[in-house]
């Protein structure tokens, strides 16, 4: 089966060559943030439908997929500023942002920063909620171990896919999308990426004075939000799902039974009417 995607755009931001994606001619825009080892192509099973009612962008930030990875180490903080600047570069004055993983922190960032130009919030099985986080990450935050453990393989790939979802066999057989998989885990990207995630977390879990920047502030969130997580994710816990419904002042919360860390690909159907149903609301 082949994969449908988008056509690759290219613009500069921050002087950084970042490829993105722009589909839709009407509605409210809607911005996609993907997470760590991710790229846009793992949204091909929602932008298609999301853009029949939406204008809908998605971008590779600076460090993943085919935009630029450069040397220097970026931090959270600094990739929210990048997105907001992306969102400059295209003329996104708001958006609503359907956000990932690391991506969901670093939504939450921009929504706490520039509360202006955020309309609403999907939050997928969001980093930065609570001290868990999967043991392979906390692996890698090791002086000289993250190093060496950043070794791309096809064996390393399908190791990924067993973490990320419930039932990894329909992917795992699928040598397309594990082509694609592979091209995301680049030992470029994986150094770039394994530097971010030492600013937040280390072999304990997240950092306690992330933890501050990020979830303790949750009441501060003035955008109506959609929560989704899987109940089987390995990568932040599904309680980390309550303390966001908890936390957040107008937020909704959806989980999915059977669900690793990627509903947007693993009920992909469910999930796009959900998003859409919430953004019409």
């Amino acid at each position: 089966m082949t994969i449908e995607m988008p056509m690759d755009q290219y613009i500069q931001v921050d002087g950084v060559k970042t490829r993105y994606w722009a589909l839709g001619e009407q509605g409210a825009p809607v911005l996609l943030i993907h997470g760590q080892a991710g790229a846009i192509d793992y949204w091909y099973k929602n932008v298609f439908t999301l853009a029949q009612h939406h204008q809908v962008y998605a971008l590779d930030w600076v460090g993943s997929g085919k935009s630029d990875k450069p040397q220097t180490t970026y931090t959270i903080q600094d990739l929210s500023q990048f997105i907001v600047h992306f969102m400059d570069a295209v003329g996104l004055s708001r958006a609503s942002l359907i956000a990932g993983s690391i991506g969901g922190a670093i939504a939450l960032k921009i929504a706490l920063a520039v509360p202006e130009r955020v309309d609403k919030l999907v939050l997928i099985g969001v980093g930065g909620l609570g001290k868990e986080v999967a043991f392979p990450a906390r692996l890698t935050s090791l002086p000289i171990m993250g190093e060496l453990l950043n070794h791309p393989s096809p064996g390393a790939a399908r190791f990924m896919m067993q973490q990320c979802v419930y039932d990894p066999d329909p992917y795992l057989n699928n040598s397309e999308f594990m082509d694609l998989v592979l091209r995301n885990i680049s030992s470029e990207i994986l150094q770039f990426q394994t530097r971010t995630f030492r600013t937040m977390g280390n072999v304990f879990g997240i950092k306690s004075e992330f933890l501050r920047t990020v979830r303790d502030r949750l009441a501060e969130i003035q955008s109506p939000t959609l929560i989704v997580w899987g109940k089987q994710d390995r990568a932040f816990p599904v309680s980390h799902a309550e303390v966001a419904a908890k936390g957040i002042p107008n937020a909704k919360l959806q989980v999915f039974d059977r669900c690793g860390h990627l509903p947007y690909l693993e009920y992909a159907d469910e999930f796009n009417r959900s998003v859409l149903q919430f953004l019409a609301s």
